[in-house]
């Protein structure tokens, strides 16, 4: 790109088969379609896990700096089934605590990573602040296929390898987020914060 930026584009496909798990547990991670078939709760195949995910990220670097463009989408069949600690979207537009893998979700992430140290301001201290948007299905919502709504995220991350420990990192996590109210008026939107000790073996 010149002038020191680098470009890199990433694309994502995952293809999700049904192999006999859906008439166990159904199309909704909520387990509520366990047993369901045809269409409920807003799926039209309620005992098949067939899916796809597709995602795209444009990544721009440059020195310390790194900005990152995200978006995924979930077909609108089944939601994807995870593995524990396994985030399907993550490293596109997953952010804190948020699970955007539900059929028919559609996410958009604005990602900026600095690293102080790399730039000689302070020794050890990285931070990152992303602003995402999730778009789940309201009509699944709605019938009780999922708990999530429409919202807004902001994420900050920080990161500072303490000086006279040198194995020694602390964490804190800030997390906003702004959701839509649910159809039986619930409002989901809550605000985390998390400080950690990290000792880095």
């Amino acid at each position: 790109l010149g002038g020191g930026w680098i470009l890199t584009p990433g694309f994502r496909y995952m293809e999700q088969f049904d192999d006999g798990a859906g008439p166990v547990g159904g199309a909704a991670l909520t387990g509520k379609l366990a047993g369901v078939s045809g269409s409920a709760r807003g799926y039209d195949d309620a005992d098949s896990v067939d899916g796809r995910l597709y995602g795209a990220r444009l990544v721009f670097k440059k020195g310390p700096g790194k900005l990152l463009f995200g978006y995924t989408e979930i077909s609108d069949d089944a939601d994807i089934i995870a593995p524990w600690r396994g985030f399907p979207t993550g490293g596109y537009t997953r952010s804190m605590a948020q699970y955007n893998w539900e059929a028919k979700t559609k996410s958009w992430m604005v990602k900026l990573t600095y690293d102080f140290g790399k730039a000689n301001l302070i020794k050890g201290f990285r931070m990152a602040i992303d602003y995402a948007y999730m778009d789940y299905d309201d009509t699944k919502e709605k019938l009780g296929g999922i708990k999530r709504t429409d919202r807004y995220i902001v994420h900050i991350d920080m990161w500072y390898r303490l000086p006279f420990l040198q194995y020694l990192e602390a964490k804190a996590r800030i997390g906003l987020v702004e959701a839509d109210h649910r159809s039986n008026g619930d409002d989901p939107s809550y605000d985390e914060f998390r400080f950690e000790l990290n000792y880095l073996f």
